[in-house]
């Protein structure tokens, strides 16, 4: 046993930048692509990565300080520290669950694969943490392992529910193709775009005959206006973004200045970080994809990835920067709130990443929606807090700041680990009971989807057949 947890906690400890290309690679090699191909595109998927996080440093480096002097203006004085996504994953592989949900995970996916539950190659191995964190939690809870494990495949199989529904639609919006995104932390994304989308759509719905015809003209001065052409480009939107909020943190002109060319910085590279990892994607998907659909007649493989590839999209890079005072604001007026916001600032962008593509990038949509899952983000993780430091504690996870009680994070993971946790909360077996319930019947509506999405595949190329054939 100690073997295996010392086993898969050092795998786990190699991090996603030796993890998710070395799993780009073995799977290119499985499907048989070119060896060569193989090994370059999961060195160039890490080398995209990479980017991408130096480019996030920006944020970090630049906007923390910003971030800090908003949250000092705000005059904020709360009692649970916010410790971020990046420590919540070292708590939660540092736990027994921990250890094990990494081929636990593994062999989950090949399963749902083998009986046609999945369509998803889940390679985003360092996010598995996510439902480790759930397990954890639940472990902590019940004192049982098999009900913490449980709980870590609940969560899992909803996510891969949800990544195979909302692949296509995540392909056409961030346009790199033979991807979902099986990501544990966003579950509270989909469900807040997904119920916000039709009201959307119903609000900004006309009238018949309301509908106005633009003329052509109009609209292409509209288009060539100076001003909108400035607000419109990534570089002048993020120096004057930047620059503003810096100020509205009290930071002097230098330092305003120098965080609007940072975010100016960030709004430029990011896309291009994100071309690179699809560079290195593609290949691998192509030989994906032709072996499937020779051994499942036509059938496709998606290749899960991370959410961080949504984030090169100018939506989401726009609202990454406005979400942080708006955050720092909700945290000031949400009634129930006890997090104070500090590591996870920097990393507002993943949390509206999926909301980006509910709405098919549609600024005003995912900004709204961001502001409503932030505020329910917040009541959620002040009410999970106490579990997240017990399972911190049990981890040997510390903190030196002695005016903090607890610790949490403002992380969407939260809001899968939060209806299983309450359910364990009100009777172990009750929840156990539940994530049983919940894995099979992701299952059975999985391989129902599947069935009858091949079924009108089939009869719509009968159909085209028909008509063919009938033509003189």
């Amino acid at each position: 046993m100690e073997f295996i947890s010392t086993f898969f906690s050092t795998i786990s400890g190699l991090g996603k930048y030796l993890m998710v290309p070395l799993m780009v690679a073995l799977i290119g090699i499985i499907f048989r692509c070119n060896v060569n191909k193989a090994i370059k595109g999961g060195i160039t998927v890490g080398i995209g990565l990479f980017g991408l996080d130096l480019a996030l440093t920006i944020v970090t480096n630049y906007l923390g300080p910003v971030a800090t002097g908003l949250v000092e203006a705000a005059h904020l004085n709360l009692d649970v520290i916010d410790v971020g996504w990046t420590a919540l994953s070292g708590i939660a592989y540092g736990t027994e669950i921990g250890a094990f949900i990494i081929p636990l995970m593994l062999a989950f996916n090949l399963i749902l694969l083998a009986i046609g539950a999945t369509k998803t190659m889940d390679i985003d191995i360092w996010n598995f943490w996510h439902y480790a964190l759930t397990g954890s939690m639940v472990y902590v809870l019940t004192g049982n392992l098999i009900f913490g494990l449980l709980a870590a495949l609940a969560h899992a199989a909803i996510i891969f529910l949800i990544a195979d529904r909302t692949a296509k639609r995540v392909q056409e919006v961030i346009g790199i193709p033979g991807i979902s995104i099986p990501h544990g932390g966003c579950l509270g994304q989909w469900v807040v775009g997904f119920i916000l989308e039709p009201l959307y759509n119903l609000i900004g719905k006309k009238e018949k005959g309301e509908e106005k015809k633009l003329d052509y003209e109009k609209v292409k001065k509209l288009q060539d206006n100076p001003v909108l052409k400035v607000i419109k480009d990534p570089i002048y939107l993020g120096f004057i973004l930047g620059t503003i909020i810096a100020f509205i943190g009290g930071q002097d002109a230098k330092t305003s200045f120098t965080t609007g060319m940072a975010m100016a910085a960030l709004l430029y590279l990011t896309p291009r970080m994100v071309k690179i990892l699809m560079e290195g994607l593609v290949p691998i998907s192509q030989a994906c994809s032709k072996i499937m659909a020779k051994k499942r007649g036509g059938g496709e493989l998606y290749i899960g990835m991370d959410n961080a590839v949504g984030l090169g999209h100018t939506t989401v890079m726009l609202i990454s920067v406005l979400a942080i005072p708006i955050c720092v604001v909700l945290c000031a007026i949400v009634p129930g709130n006890r997090i104070i916001p500090i590591a996870s600032l920097a990393a507002c962008g993943y949390n509206c990443s999926m909301l980006n593509v509910v709405h098919k990038g549609k600024v005003g949509r995912t900004l709204l929606s961001c502001t409503i899952f932030l505020a329910i983000t917040l009541l959620i993780c002040t009410y999970m807090a106490p579990t997240i430091t017990e399972v911190a504690l049990s981890s040997g996870y510390t903190w030196t700041e002695t005016q903090y009680t607890m610790i949490s994070a403002i992380s969407g993971t939260l809001w899968s680990t939060f209806p299983i946790f309450a359910l364990s909360s009100i009777n172990s077996y009750l929840g156990a009971g539940c994530c049983l319930a919940i894995i099979v019947a992701c299952v059975v509506l999985q391989r129902r989807y599947f069935k009858r999405k091949e079924e009108q595949e089939l009869a719509a190329a009968a159909d085209n057949a028909a008509r063919t054939d009938s033509q003189p």
